[in-house]
């Protein structure tokens, strides 16, 4: 054998780490990438939740808004009413008015018929 066959190369000894980090650092990747995934779900899922919220108080909001213009209407109709009320109590009182001013009508024509039948009664003589 010639010396160059006879040249030793030194290799490292493989102890197996090199691979191991590689699938560590994968591994560790793959766990990031799927915590990445996870949180990124959650947050589709809260976004959902939000949206559905948002749409429900949307709903909430307009049902509020035909509420408080039926109220304000029904207060309008209440208004209107009191004052038909008023009116028509106000209307009873002159109903009593008149009823009591036709009764004295009454009684003072009558006290006036006597009255000329006394003064009639007295030119005869």
């Amino acid at each position: 054998m010639s010396k160059p066959d006879q040249t030793t190369i030194k290799i490292r000894a493989y102890d197996g780490k090199a691979a191991g980090d590689a699938q560590s650092n994968l591994s560790e990747e793959q766990n990031n990438a799927l915590e990445l995934v996870k949180k990124t779900a959650q947050l589709q899922e809260e976004k959902n939740r939000s949206l559905g919220h948002l749409k429900a108080i949307e709903l909430l909001q307009e049902s509020l808004r035909q509420e408080q213009a039926r109220s304000a209407e029904m207060a309008r109709v209440n208004a209107a009413l009191e004052a038909q009320l008023k009116e028509l109590a106000g209307q009873e009182n002159n109903d009593k008015k008149v009823a009591g001013l036709e009764a004295k009508i009454k009684e003072l024509t009558e006290v006036l018929g006597r009255i000329s039948g006394i003064a009639a009664a007295g030119k005869a003589d």
